[in-house]
């Protein structure tokens, strides 16, 4: 009996550990986003790809997130990959 809690103990240790690390449950911190790459923003393409910003708001993508933090001088993270 102490053998099959310790084997199910370490398969959920395991298991759980992997779920993390695929990220299933979403980053662990918020990314910083990549806004290094687009200099000064001056329109940002109308694609849909929703990020939820740090300070609360979604976003269309992560270009109008960057541009966001170039105006309002805010450091905005993504908390997550989709709408908030």
């Amino acid at each position: 009996m102490n053998g099959r809690l310790v084997f199910l103990g370490l398969l959920f240790v395991c298991v759980a550990v992997c779920l993390i690390e695929s990220g299933v449950f979403g980053p662990l911190r918020p990314l910083q986003p990549s806004c290094s790459d687009m200099g000064e923003i001056v329109a940002c393409p109308l694609n849909l790809a929703p990020v939820c910003g740090s300070d609360g708001n979604t976003y269309a993508n992560e270009c109008t997130l960057c541009a966001e933090r170039q105006m309002t001088k805010v450091d905005i993270l993504i908390a997550k990959d989709e709408s908030c």
